[in-house]
């Protein structure tokens, strides 16, 4: 019996998301076992602190490098450079199992950060090998698994520190990422790339910023980000004063339902074809701004969960759209450092955010840090009616 014919791009497209979905269940197993490690390590004082300490070097370092490993993949492909994130992280979780203190785990974390970029670089082969006519579809996919990956992890975290320990968990989770690294190659993703000049890596960084386009793009998904990272430090405050009885349960079911919707509106967001997809991306935006309000105002969890549900959706259009508009506005042999530096511009939004929000939320109240959070989307959406429909002809410079 012969096995029906599937086109290149979409074999690219179906095993890269299996190696993001794999990626995804890796990075989020240790996450919420992070402060228990700490104290595991013998920390006493400071925990909270160093707690976020730990979780900040990642993305810090992550941020730095970003751009970096974005123009290295323009010169030597995509496809190396999911390898050397895989295994680069995978390393550092080995010796993250291994440490006999904080000072070790920080950083291993910031080394982390460095070597990280597998989803970002993975993004960006299948925004290169993908047809015009099927990049949303192509990046909705892409999203989904990542988001479905998300959901997985922390429930596959919960199974294997109970079985294996914190430490133990590390090691899986190292496992992992050797897995994904590997599997681009194992499974003969077929990359078309042709090494751009050789050029430096500033000058290259450079020119993302003369495409005015893709400099509006980034200032709106920094403020995305930092809307989107606001609510964190309240929402668990938040949900404990609605419902003082089972908030743990209540914060994992908010928290995770997010991600529920993200994996289901994904695909159905990358199947619309008939719409501009900066009109897609503007509406979203003014949807999860009215949405992320509405939760403030919540005073029943159903309410809430509802609330967060549908910004499900709506986020997923977002990010969907957004990285469409991202790929089309870029140069095709500069398209690396063009997600390199969203992904270090958006790591800017990823520690100012809660800044943001902890400080409305203490100072006005819980509510306010997710208005402070939609006044922030308001102003994503303002300066989204200045970004305009990628298409032949259009010259960003």
């Amino acid at each position: 019996m012969r096995l029906p014919y599937i086109p290149q791009w979409q074999r690219n497209l179906y095993l890269i998301s299996l190696g993001v979905f794999v990626a995804s269940i890796a990075f989020s197993i240790i996450t919420p076992f992070l402060p228990i490690f700490l104290m595991q390590l013998g920390l006493k004082s400071n925990t909270s602190l160093w707690s976020g300490l730990v979780f900040s070097i990642n993305s810090l370092a992550f941020g730095i490098m970003a751009p970096i490993w974005g123009s290295i993949s323009d010169r030597y492909g995509k496809k190396p450079m999911m390898a050397r994130a895989g295994l680069g992280m995978g390393l550092t979780y080995f010796l993250m199992a291994m440490v006999h203190n904080h000072i070790q785990l920080f950083v291993l974390r910031g080394i982390n950060g460095l070597l990280s970029g597998y989803i970002p670089a993975a993004i960006t082969l299948v925004a290169a090998s993908s047809r015009p006519e099927n990049l949303n579809y192509s990046l909705g996919i892409v999203q989904a698994a990542s988001a479905i990956g998300n959901i997985t992890g922390p429930l596959v975290g919960g199974i294997t520190a109970k079985l294996l320990g914190i430490r133990g968990s590390m090691v899986f989770t190292g496992i992992l990422l050797c897995i994904a690294a590997i599997l681009p190659f194992a499974a003969k993703v077929k990359e078309e790339f042709v090494p751009k000049p050789k050029t430096s890596i500033l000058k290259d960084i450079a020119a993302t910023f003369q495409n005015r386009q893709l400099v509006i793009l980034y200032t709106v998904w920094l403020l995305i980000q930092a809307a989107l990272m606001a609510i964190f430090p309240t929402l668990p405050l938040l949900i404990g004063s609605i419902s003082k009885q089972n908030a743990e349960l209540y914060t994992g079911i908010i928290f995770s339902i997010v991600g529920v919707s993200t994996a289901l509106g994904a695909p159905l967001v990358g199947r619309i074809r008939n719409y501009s997809t900066v009109n897609i991306f503007r509406w979203s935006l003014l949807a999860c701004g009215a949405l992320t309000a509405l939760q403030g105002l919540a005073t029943s969890i159903f309410a809430l969960g509802a609330l967060r549900f549908l910004f499900g959706f709506f986020n997923s259009a977002v990010t969907v759209a957004g990285n469409v508009l991202i790929a089309k506005s870029s140069d095709q042999n500069n398209q690396g450092s063009s997600f390199g530096m969203l992904n270090s511009i958006m790591s800017i939004g990823l520690v100012s955010g809660p800044i943001i929000g902890g400080y409305l939320g203490d100072h006005l109240g819980l509510s306010y840090s997710f208005f402070g959070g939609a006044v922030l989307l308001l102003a994503a959406y303002i300066l989204s009616i200045f970004v305009s429909e990628p298409g032949a002809g259009k010259n960003y410079a």
